[in-house]
């Protein structure tokens, strides 16, 4: 006969932990972990000079890709990382940098819309103009990046229906589709 046996308290939080611990996301392997005590990007930006050598890593949206002789300059709009650093969709504070790396990244593959998390360290920075302000942009030497995809939200649940909507209000698709009482 099969004789079920009861565990311990202690070993059921163990299981516990372990499983809820095995759900959590965890960064890219290449960018290792985050540095202690990062600047914010708009501290940087307020302050350049007072940041170089500092250790950095930040993600956002790809805005450009520009090849030159030896190294490639990214353009990235600066973006709240999750705890995995993928780069959020939205929010941020709202400034640019510019993820300097040591060779060449294709265009094709590294283009507007996709996401990219780099790790280094900061340069001086770099005034560029964005169409006619001239802008400052916090430089950072790249040690070792991610490229995300592009961000697309999660597809509504076939049977989503949205709550608002009546195609049959106020008489139905052939009468007045007016807002009754109102009129407009």
């Amino acid at each position: 006969m099969f004789k079920l046996r009861s565990f311990s308290p202690r070993v059921t939080v163990v299981t516990l932990a372990l499983l809820l611990g095995g759900c959590a996301s965890m960064p890219p392997a290449e960018l290792g972990k985050a540095p202690v005590d990062a600047p914010s990007r708009s501290a940087v930006q307020s302050a350049p000079a007072d940041y170089v050598g500092k250790a950095v890593r930040w993600g956002g949206e790809i805005l450009s890709v520009d090849n030159a002789r030896g190294y490639t300059d990214v353009e990235i709009y600066g973006r709240p990382l999750f705890d995995n650093a993928e780069p959020s969709p939205e929010g941020g504070d709202g400034v640019r940098f510019i993820a300097r790396v040591q060779r060449f990244l294709d265009p094709v593959q590294y283009k507007p819309g996709k996401r990219l998390t780099v790790q280094g360290r900061l340069q001086a920075a770099l005034t560029r103009p964005v169409g006619e302000f001239e802008y400052r942009y916090p430089l950072v030497a790249v040690d070792a990046m991610h490229l995300w995809p592009a961000y697309q939200s999660p597809p509504l649940p076939a049977w989503y229906r949205d709550p608002y909507y009546d195609p049959w209000w106020p008489w139905g698709p052939w009468g007045p589709h007016r807002h009754w009482p109102y009129g407009w």
